[in-house]
């Protein structure tokens, strides 16, 4: 009686399964990562229209102004969202994007890092963050006559304003809780620049704490009619940050790393 031969795979099978498999990989894990990327995307948007819901909310419970405090106005919107917490360090918190919830290990001055939130000049910390605001919005004290070399009698101070509301951010991605940009600032040299961003030269590197590069070329901000969309880089220097900005003011040099969106 003869013993029958086990069946199996031969070594050449295993290649030719193995290099079956190696190649749907490579057509499905590109697919997987871009739709990854859209579930942030549209995750950091709805963020970014609780705020603006948020933001309206307190402005109707005071008088219809803003926030007073730029380095205040997470710690004034709190109480209106449940959301907003330091919990499970900022994974879940609106105070952050899908993209830049861990703090950094350094200076948090990476786009893809979240910074520590704290109330007004205090050192206590309230939340990590990964969103700024505008700060030529908020509604400054008439004593506080000037800003960094602009007027502060050219802040917005309330959402009822005359001029077409879907071209003033209100807030954004950023890099840190507040900036003062203007249509005449310099670009960042790379994505995540955060250096040289004081307001020295009448605010010429403000616009590094809004530009960076967090959603694919593009980064994610709600205006004062409560839209939200992507902005491209570009775009955030024709847009009215502040009554005096000038839209059509002269485009400054595009370093290499910001590149127009297609189309434009």
């Amino acid at each position: 009686m003869t013993r029958s031969r086990q069946s199996g795979f031969t070594l050449l099978e295993l290649l030719v399964v193995i290099g079956i498999i190696s190649m749907l990989l490579a057509i499905i894990l590109p697919s997987l990562y871009k739709a990854q990327g859209r579930v942030r995307t549209v995750t950091c948007q709805s963020n970014l229209k609780q705020w603006g819901i948020n933001m309206l909310i307190y402005s109707s419970d005071n008088d219809g102004f803003l926030p007073s405090n730029s380095r205040d106005w997470v710690a004034a919107l709190l109480p209106y969202s449940s959301e907003a917490s330091p919990a499970d360090n900022g994974k879940n918190s609106i105070a952050c994007c899908p993209l830049a919830t861990q703090p950094s290990a350094g200076s948090g001055s990476q786009p893809y890092t979240a910074f520590t939130l704290q109330s007004g000049y205090s050192s206590e910390p309230i939340a990590l963050g990964s969103y700024g605001i505008n700060g030529w919005v908020c509604n400054v004290p008439s004593s506080e006559t000037e800003i960094y070399g602009v007027s502060t009698r050219n802040n917005w101070r309330r959402f009822d304003v005359d001029e077409s509301t879907s071209k003033i951010p209100l807030i954004l991605d950023s890099m840190w809780m507040r900036a003062f940009p203007d249509n005449t600032n310099l670009p960042p040299e790379k994505n995540g620049d955060f250096d040289n961003c004081d307001l020295t030269g009448a605010g010429r590197r403000q616009m590094r704490h809004f530009c960076i590069d967090r959603h694919g070329g593009t980064t994610n901000g709600t205006f004062m009619d409560l839209s939200v969309r992507k902005i491209g880089l570009r775009e955030l220097w024709k847009l009215k940050w502040h009554r005096a900005s000038d839209t059509g003011a002269p485009e400054p040099g595009w370093p290499e790393w910001i590149e127009p969106l297609p189309g434009n």
